[in-house]
């Protein structure tokens, strides 16, 4: 069992994969998606930074038009964090030793599963 953090843009794929996550007996450590009509505010901001710094691991959602997750990842990066990337696996900085690409989110769980 392992504390995550989901971080992308698309609500729907976002909740579909954090519930695969809580199926598979993991703990999300930050839902945004239901938080996320409550709109930016400072709180949420420290909320959801907070929660990156608990998580044992990073799931990115990558997509081509997002911004927060892109900071999330960063992050999660700088603080050494386990992180599964899907979706994209030639950006640069994907090279790192903590960072693992899967090519679709029906491969996260497994992922998470092999690699605890």
């Amino acid at each position: 069992m392992a504390k995550i953090y989901v971080a992308g843009n698309d609500l729907k794929r976002a909740r579909l994969v954090m519930d695969n996550l809580i199926n598979d007996g993991h703990i999300i450590v930050y839902d945004w998606v239901a938080k996320f009509n409550e709109g930016p505010t400072k709180e949420k901001a420290i909320n959801e930074a907070n929660a990156v710094r608990r998580a044992d691991i990073l799931v990115y959602l990558w997509a081509a038009n997002q911004e927060s997750a892109r900071y999330e990842a960063g992050m999660a990066m700088a603080l050494d964090k386990l992180i599964i990337v899907s979706g994209k696996q030639d950006a640069f900085f994907f090279q790192l030793p903590n960072i693992y690409c899967v090519s679709s989110d029906n491969e996260i769980v497994s992922t998470i599963s092999n690699l605890f």
